[in-house]
């Protein structure tokens, strides 16, 4: 019975239009719960923050989780490489959410953009779970995914890629053939990668989505069709102690 964890990165205050009113729709309406992640920037640092501690914090219930969704950028939108100010920026990130009564277990790199140095700094914020990778994907903007496991894994602190004895555990976006299993993908794309990772028997599917895109109908084709297949729906950091490696 494969085990689904849909995740929602939240980045709407940029963009004219939030849909987070309707995910929440579809979360009642099969009681699943959704792993919230915040994108905190070094370009707006609360910006998310402060739209869903005003707008849409009250409404999600408590069954569902906040995670951190940090972006390595500087304040001019610059992608930031260097292993000490990443540093400062994971502790940014912490202290952004904190601020909205949030203590984040759960993670995601803005454009899965993480690196082997960022493991231990995360670790020591708390995160127990991480789901940047983006196994053998198309999209290779800043880091390149190939190779790495498509299913959860404790990563090595040296090569992300490999497993290794990292703490924190790695819970892989779903791919296939290149594409990202994110709502934004529509319900044809998304399908085809669900049903590759049936016939493959992977244990977790993680999906994707951005709350400023229209992922809805997606979503609940998506539900439909993996309750179908016996589907059990949980959040990341319920993976942590229910994934047996």
């Amino acid at each position: 019975m494969p085990t689904v964890t849909v995740t929602l990165d939240c980045e709407a205050d940029a963009y004219p239009r939030c849909y987070t009113p309707d995910y929440i729709k579809v979360a009642e309406e099969f009681t699943i719960p959704f792993t919230w992640l915040l994108q905190v920037s070094g370009k707006d640092p609360m910006g998310n923050t402060n739209l869903y501690y005003k707008e849409y914090l009250h409404r999600i219930p408590s069954w569902h989780e906040f995670g951190l969704h940090l972006h390595f950028e500087d304040r001019e939108g610059r992608y930031v490489e260097n292993p000490k100010d990443r540093a400062e920026m994971i502790q940014m990130g912490k202290d952004m959410v904190k601020q909205a009564h949030i203590k984040p277990t759960s993670f995601r790199a803005g454009s899965y953009a993480l690196i082997p140095s960022d493991l231990k700094y995360l670790e020591d914020i708390g995160i127990l779970v991480d789901s940047s990778p983006i196994p053998d994907a198309d999209y290779k903007m800043f880091v390149d995914w190939n190779g790495a496991p498509s299913k959860p894994y404790h990563p090595s602190y040296d090569d992300l890629c490999k497993p290794g004895e990292a703490k924190l555990l790695m819970v892989p976006v779903a791919t296939h053939q290149g594409k990202v299993a994110y709502l934004d993908e529509g319900w044809d794309t998304l399908k085809g990668i669900l049903e590759h990772h049936l016939n493959q028997q992977t244990p977790v599917i993680c999906l994707g989505g951005h709350d400023y895109q229209d992922g809805v109908d997606t979503l609940r084709e998506a539900i439909l069709f993996m309750k179908q297949h016996g589907a059990r729906f949980t959040s990341l950091t319920q993976l942590v102690s229910e994934t047996t490696l």
